[in-house]
């Protein structure tokens, strides 16, 4: 068995500060969980998912529901306040609700980022909505029915770790261990 002694006083000041460290890991994930909140908050401004794809556009039926009938000349087509709504409207951000309940979680040795709201898995993950009890979806926009057999919704990832954010929580890890 191979033994050995420790006598550099700087080794074992780094060792005991990094026992320490994953022994109370909270505010080295209190650090990292309010990171990836705010990069998940950029992704909305950014309209991208972490790996860097944008996010599909809105569908036409979403603008119809934003814009309604009161964007429309005379010969059905988009004023000029409808085209400067239809061109500022991002995916996913109507109200900014979904983006700023992004937080984060620490439970146990867990580090959980995310949304509660009911919404959020479908955004992250698309969905497919088809009627239960009907034979179509129906609803109305600007007083006008709307049917479909069902309505699909793209995934829009907001969640995750991109290579930056990979980066900067390696950063903050060892900016916990090393000092």
């Amino acid at each position: 068995m191979l033994g050995f002694t420790i006598r550099s006083e700087v080794i074992v000041n780094v060792l005991s500060h990094a026992e320490a460290t994953l022994d109370n890991p909270n505010p080295m994930f209190q650090d990292m969980g309010e990171y990836q909140v705010q990069s998940t908050q950029q992704n909305f401004r950014d309209s991208k998912a972490p790996d860097g794809s944008k996010w599909l556009p809105n569908s036409e039926i979403t603008y119809m529901s934003i814009l309604g009938s009161q964007h429309e000349n005379k010969d059905g087509t988009l004023n000029k306040k409808g085209i400067n709504r239809v061109q500022s409207k991002k995916p996913l951000v109507g109200s900014g609700l979904l983006r700023d309940q992004i937080h984060y979680q620490i439970s146990g040795d867990l580090l959980l980022v995310g949304s509660n709201l009911e919404y959020a898995a479908v955004q992250q993950f698309g969905a497919t909505i088809k009627p239960k009890n009907k034979k179509t979806l129906s609803w109305k926009i600007g007083g006008v029915s709307v049917f479909a057999q069902k309505v699909v919704i793209p995934a829009r990832a907001y969640l995750g770790i991109s290579i930056q954010d990979e980066t900067e929580l390696q950063n903050i890890v060892a900016d916990h261990i090393l000092s």
